[in-house]
């Protein structure tokens, strides 16, 4: 069912590049601006809709405190590792997502090529997402993590080696689609193997948190590498380096520890 989410959530990447791009091409950008603020007011009456989850029937069992939830949370090397992992995947997409429009135009492509190219990632992400929802429910989730963050470093590895064409570009972002959010499920499932699903959405939150200071780095520092060197290659080899060995740990060392009533539980696992 996460990966049913995740895809869910994959389907406004695949339409809002194009949209966007197509509505910057013909008006202002405050124009682009109150777009997504309509989106972002549409979003609201939903989110307050899916809390009604918070009062259907839960299973039975000893509670355990946030305190205690933290506490266990910050001494737990495999969900540090995971953490840590998902700082990098962060830092990888987002700096994908930010200057690869860039990187096209100095390359001389269409800039509707890097809208297409996201929205071709949208569209593969709702199938990488099911699929790493249906593979995580049978494999080791943590294995297939390290798996995805491998396989990113490859894929990124394989398109800036060479000049971009427009069908590298499309090929690239088909390949990445499919490892895109589809870490999403198995992020949230190792959370639910490591402490059980009562504090599963705090304890997403603090990982999340390391994502986005990833991805924070990952905008900042490509465009500070940029400025620097007048090229993007320093950029992506550092995110390939980096994304790699991320992946490598996270198989070695980010398998979750946990009790047999962990995963449906509302109770903490104990290590």
């Amino acid at each position: 069912m996460l990966g049913v989410v995740a895809a869910a959530g994959s389907l406004g990447t695949f339409f809002i590049p194009l949209a966007t791009q197509a509505l910057l091409a013909r008006e202002a950008w405050q124009v682009g601006a109150l777009f997504f603020l309509i989106l972002a007011v549409a979003m609201l009456p939903a989110g307050f809709w899916a809390g009604g989850a918070d009062r259907l029937p839960g299973r039975a069992g000893p509670r355990t405190t946030m305190r205690a939830v933290l506490g266990e949370a910050v001494r737990h090397r495999p969900f540090l590792v995971m953490s840590g992992a998902y700082f990098v995947c962060g830092l990888n997409l987002v700096f994908l997502t930010t200057h690869l429009p860039t990187y096209l135009a100095i390359c001389g492509q269409d800039p509707m090529l890097s809208a297409e190219a996201l929205a071709v990632i949208g569209g593969m992400n709702c199938v990488g997402s099911l699929a790493a929802g249906w593979l995580g429910g049978r494999y080791p989730k943590h294995i297939l993590l390290g798996l995805l963050y491998i396989l990113r470093a490859f894929v990124f590895t394989a398109y800036f080696v060479m000049p971009p064409t427009p069908a590298s570009t499309l090929v690239f972002a088909a390949a990445m689609g499919m490892l895109w959010l589809s870490v999403a499920p198995l992020v949230s499932g190792l959370v639910a193997e490591m402490f059980g699903t009562r504090y599963m959405a705090t304890l997403l939150g603090i990982a999340f948190v390391m994502h986005q200071v990833g991805s924070s780095l990952g905008a900042w520092g490509g465009g500070l590498i940029f400025d620097a060197l007048g090229s993007y290659d320093r950029a992506w080899q550092i995110g390939v380096l980096i994304g790699f060995g991320a992946g490598v740990l996270q198989i070695l060392a980010g398998g979750p520890r946990r009790r047999p009533d962990a995963v449906t539980g509302p109770r903490l696992a104990t290590t």
